[in-house]
């Protein structure tokens, strides 16, 4: 159960003779403090002594705290530190784990710098859905720098509703075209920094892809904050801000940002922005070794399999525009190949 259902529950537990010895709770690094001792209370004392013997926390503290919507109360009295983070704060011994089995190594150095000696299991080494390159596209991850769209960056419809034009046309852009290389949909989730931009990228989604059966939606369209635990394929985020950094300063939501991802990352925003943040500088040098715009693989068709070695032969998007001419090309050769499989049938 959750703490919260721990809690609404207690009383009915408490009458019933719920017994238990072992509590485990996961993602622990992400649950307030007094809410962490609420499970451990969900039973009547036998004499006075308690007959839990042993609580077992298991998460994070290098990924986002728990959620506390009050700034006094979170900035003055540290209440988004969880009982986890301050286990660790005080030097209580961890149990660390060292080997990740989620993301393509190139992906997991991105934010395996933020653990001690973080390394990869054999499936990342040797599954072949590793050892092959993304289907149309030349890089594992990369960073797509955009630049002002239509003389507009960051806009701000309602204070602190940040949104950015630019960046959700080319992020859904991306899907679409990564949809006519025969991605799955539901392997593709689009994460935003802040909640305006997840509501106009919701709105480009709906007015380009959600009445076509060739594109279809999203699995996810949501935060990074409210993906917190959960992971896809492939993964687009659009950083939103060109003036100020803002949030993303907190490394914390940059891990989360970073590993969300098995086989693709692309990350969609103003590179001298960010290149410029000390907190940053960690994943943003590594991404500074890639180049900053799209870059794609055009003559590839849908499930091919080329070896992550194999020499590209890539299709450089400068901009917006040009994205939106090579889908509009895409897609006319996909239908033609459609009517010529349907004539000759």
């Amino acid at each position: 159960m959750t703490c919260t259902h721990a809690a609404l529950t207690r009383s009915t537990l408490v009458n019933l003779a719920f017994k238990y010895d072992n509590l485990l709770m996961e993602e622990s690094a992400q649950i307030l403090e007094v809410e962490t001792f609420i499970p451990m209370l969900l039973q009547n004392a036998e004499n006075g002594v308690s007959r839990l013997k042993r609580v077992m926390l298991i998460g994070d503290h290098h990924q986002l705290p728990p959620v506390v919507k009050n700034r006094a109360f979170q900035k003055y009295g540290h209440l988004d530190q969880s009982l986890y983070a301050r286990f660790v704060r005080l030097k209580t011994p961890t149990v660390d784990l060292n080997l990740q089995g989620r993301a393509r190594p190139s992906i997991a150095e991105l934010y395996s710098w933020r653990y001690r000696d973080l390394g990869n299991l054999p499936n990342v080494l040797t599954d072949e859905r590793y050892r092959y390159a993304n289907p149309g596209l030349t890089y594992p991850y990369q960073f797509i720098n955009v630049e002002d769209f239509e003389g507009r960056g960051e806009s701000q419809p309602t204070p602190y509703f940040y949104q950015n034009l630019g960046e959700a046309e080319y992020c859904v852009a991306l899907f679409m075209y990564m949809r006519l290389m025969g991605i799955p949909a539901e392997k593709i989730s689009i994460l935003s920094t802040y909640n305006g931009q997840k509501a106009l990228l919701r709105d480009v989604v709906r007015t380009r892809c959600s009445w076509n059966p060739l594109f279809g939606e999203p699995a996810k369209v949501t935060t990074v904050d409210k993906y917190q635990g959960q992971q896809n394929d492939f993964i687009i985020v659009s950083l939103v801000r060109t003036a100020h950094v803002g949030h993303l300063r907190d490394v914390r939501r940059l891990v989360v940002t970073m590993s969300r991802a098995r086989y693709g990352l692309y990350v969609f925003g103003r590179f001298s922005l960010f290149e410029n943040c000390f907190e940053l500088t960690p994943v943003f040098s590594r991404f500074d070794k890639l180049p900053k715009d799209l870059s794609l693989e055009l003559q590839e068709q849908a499930g091919s399999k080329r070896p992550l070695d194999a020499e590209p032969n890539p299709t450089v998007v400068k901009d917006l525009p040009q994205m939106w001419s090579l889908l509009q090309e895409k897609m006319k050769a996909q239908f033609q190949d459609l009517s010529a499989q349907a004539f000759s049938g």
